[in-house]
């Protein structure tokens, strides 16, 4: 009966692993939106007629949102359990850039990279406390880098990956990316 039980554990991926797969996506997709509108500010200037001193808001709410919000991730892990506000703020950062990409105007981006950044500022300090639950001490520094990379790969192909897009595509599909 061991053995049957030991062999149709066999090809299935460990849960942690699968936590890790889940966080590095997430901290990974909020580290790209901090940055990956700068490549479409000519195109929403256009799209929205705006000039870009206007255009700056887009870039600015974010990252003020951002300051603002992470640091009361303790207080919300706690209430809600690690896990639990995780999933929501996936949900609310998964929204956001739905909602982004929906935009007509701009004050409704702007407004709608707020609720994006809400989600998003939480997902990395998430990341990091609930790989720290899943991984004994003997394994975290392994998937902390494995974290780390990812947060430095998302600065080096947003460029790339937001460039093909605007020219390309469309701009809105920079938003959308994240929804797929």
């Amino acid at each position: 009966m061991q053995l049957a039980r030991i062999g149709s554990q066999r090809g299935k991926i460990p849960y942690k692993w699968i936590v890790v797969m889940v966080v590095v996506f997430g901290s990974f997709m909020s580290i790209l939106d901090q940055t990956v509108v700068n490549n479409a500010l000519p195109q929403l200037q256009v799209a929205f007629s705006a000039d870009l001193n206007s255009l700056q808001w887009i870039l600015t709410v974010y990252a003020l949102t951002q300051g603002v919000v992470t640091p009361t991730t303790a207080f919300f892990a706690n209430r809600l359990g690690p896990k639990h506000f995780y999933v929501v703020s996936l949900a609310l950062f998964t929204l956001g850039s739905a909602l982004c990409g929906l935009a007509w105007k701009l004050p409704a981006l702007i407004v709608f990279r707020v609720v994006q950044a809400i989600g998003g500022a939480t997902l990395f300090p998430l990341a990091i406390t609930l790989l720290f639950y899943e991984f004994p001490p003997n394994e975290r520094g392994l998937v902390v880098g494995v974290l780390g990379v990812s947060a430095l790969m998302a600065p080096a192909i947003d460029p790339t990956l937001s460039g093909y897009f605007v020219a390309f595509v469309v701009w809105r599909m920079i938003f959308y990316i994240k929804c797929l």
